[in-house]
């Protein structure tokens, strides 16, 4: 197993595929924390879904299809933003607009482009074949202004989620942060997408949050717990993938429900205690 285990750390492609994940979990732990307790996990399948549209006007065009994914999703999550408190639009009914409109552009431009494009097929059940260290170093770049911009802004993303008129009363940024938080993560969404596809890579998103619910008190350890099960189960899901040959999506999906399973077990268990 120790040889096993150094082949897939000596492979370039797995190299690059951990420290995706690595990345990707700890953005993701973050700004789940503060997405889930708001009810608007929906937004994970609505903006990478919807941000195919970027992806399909880039093959088309022969452009970095990340780049304009990315773009499309600063859009979207400014849309989410923006719109969050008007009282005739309701969160969910905008994210499934931007999801039905997105998907249906994605298709009618996919059916524009000649020949057959394998990298599509990448962006829709994920695939740590083709991440390059191109999307690597955006990734890692994202991660570290996130984290900075996650520090600064803590009272602020703190109390909207709890209360968002408590956070306007006591002068703190909190605009700033609905728009941190939803551009963010739209972007973290839709540059998870090569790794887990747009099917699949909300569980990053939502399921370590659900998880930790079960083994932490406070949301603080709530962070910590959501990145350390993400870092975790990516690791585990992508060893298993590579020495079973099997899509590293999927499989990193099972990992996160087995610990939410595991940590459910667990609060039953022992329903009086946390873990941290």
């Amino acid at each position: 197993m120790d040889i096993e285990l150094y082949q897939i750390i000596s492979l370039p492609f797995m190299q690059r595929a951990f420290i995706s994940c690595i990345a990707l979990s700890i953005i993701l732990g973050i700004l789940g924390t503060f997405i889930v307790p708001r009810k608007m996990a929906f937004m994970a399948d609505g903006i990478s879904h919807g941000s195919l549209v970027g992806v399909s006007v880039g093959i088309l065009l022969g452009i970095f299809p990340l780049i304009l994914a990315i773009i499309a999703a600063i859009v979207m999550g400014s849309l989410v933003a923006a719109l969050r408190s008007n009282r005739r639009i309701t969160q969910d009914g905008l994210i499934g607009i931007l999801l039905t409109g997105g998907m249906s552009s994605a298709i009618i431009i996919f059916s524009l482009v000649p020949g057959y494009k394998p990298e599509i097929f990448s962006y829709l059940f994920g695939s740590v074949l083709s991440t390059t260290w191109i999307e690597v170093y955006i990734l890692l770049g994202f991660s570290i202004i996130t984290l900075g911009l996650t520090k600064y802004l803590w009272r602020a993303l703190v109390l909207t989620t709890i209360h968002d008129q408590l956070g306007r009363v006591m002068n703190l940024p909190t605009t700033f942060a609905n728009y941190f938080l939803f551009v963010f993560t739209a972007i973290a969404l839709v540059t998870g997408v090569k790794l887990l596809g747009i099917i699949l890579v909300s569980a990053m998103l939502i399921v370590p949050v659900l998880s930790s619910s079960f083994l932490s008190n406070s949301l603080k350890s709530s962070v910590i717990v959501t990145i350390t099960i993400g870092l975790i189960s990516s690791i585990i899901g992508l060893c298993v993938s590579f020495v079973a040959d099997l899509p590293s999506g999927p499989c990193i999906a099972l990992t996160l429900i087995a610990f939410f399973i595991a940590s459910f077990v667990i609060s039953v268990l022992l329903p009086k205690r946390k873990i941290y």
